[in-house]
């Protein structure tokens, strides 16, 4: 062999071992950390196909998370409706078993526990926001605390303390979405029918028996109640609706994310069996090549002589 053919043969050998290096560097990368590059620019034209498949799986799992927040608010929210529609027709039940009975010895009290409880649910906050007070931050909107305050409170700003506005969130569905009605919306009426039962019981309650203008006047806040109940009860179920809305909306956003996730990986994870093989069938390239190299670096025109 010509030593001009042997050098020609060792420097396509150096060549060889020098990509197969390169190759196993890059293989033995892939199988520690299981990714195919180790950077975007290493993908090629596949990385801005990567950035945006990212984007939009952060988008959706923002989303998503705005959507659960939403969801533990609506039925915070449908608690609160709830109970106001419950502490109601209990208050309207008690009249009428009043009424029937002829004792209404115990309606104080029962209007004294309907309306602390209703007080309570009006002012009940997420997230150290009122949840009927429109978009303002603070105290609850109801300021009346006590049945005598009640009594004394002639209009609307006697008893509430709201925003203009009310507070609406873009869940990112189409039109913002009003969060509630406040609590002047819903309450009011059901305000005036505890201050006109209070002012019938006056300072000594009504006793037994009932006469019949009590009983008479009795009923017709009973009626009164009820109505506002069935009002609570359908705002409770709004929220019912919304609150399965978004849930429904989030199961959504948490498949598409498990797509783009699948996507993305399948852009840069590493079939590890395929590595692995490749890995192999490297490893006995360069273990030829660096025989053959070794055999033709031994060769000098004296073994030809």
């Amino acid at each position: 062999m010509s030593g001009a053919l042997t050098l020609r043969f060792i420097t396509q050998s150096q060549i060889d071992l020098r990509r197969l290096t390169n190759e196993l560097t890059d293989m033995q990368r892939q199988m520690s950390t299981q990714v195919v590059a180790h950077d975007l620019q290493s993908l090629g034209g596949a990385s801005s196909r990567l950035l945006n498949a990212k984007a939009m799986m952060a988008q959706a799992d923002s989303r998503n998370s705005v959507l659960g927040q939403l969801q533990a608010r609506f039925g915070v929210q449908g608690a609160a409706l709830g109970q106001v529609s419950e502490a109601a027709t209990l208050l309207s039940q008690s009249i009428r078993e009043a009424v029937s009975a002829n004792d209404g010895r115990g309606i104080a009290t029962e209007l004294s526990l309907s309306f602390d409880s209703i007080v309570g649910a009006l002012n009940e906050t997420w997230n150290g926001q009122p949840m009927f007070a429109g978009e303002r931050q603070g105290a609850g909107p109801v300021k009346i605390s006590t049945l005598a305050e009640l009594q004394t409170a002639v209009s609307t700003d006697d008893m509430f303390d709201e925003a203009a506005r009310h507070q609406v969130v873009d869940a990112g569905t189409g039109a913002p979405i009003v969060m509630a009605a406040k609590a002047s919306e819903l309450s009011e009426e059901l305000f005036n029918a505890m201050r006109d039962l209070q002012f019938l019981l006056g300072s000594e309650g009504i006793g037994q028996p009932i006469t019949n203008a009590q009983q008479t006047a009795l009923q017709a806040i009973a009626d009164r109640l009820t109505a506002e109940a069935s009002k609570f009860t359908n705002e409770e179920g709004r929220a019912g609706q919304l609150q399965k809305r978004f849930e429904a909306e989030s199961v959504r956003l948490t498949e598409r994310s498990d797509l783009i996730k699948k996507e993305i990986g399948e852009q840069v994870d590493a079939d590890m069996g395929e590595v692995s093989m490749r890995l192999s069938a490297l490893t006995l390239q360069y273990e030829a090549s660096a025989k053959t190299f070794a055999e033709l670096s031994k060769l000098s025109l004296l073994n030809y002589l």
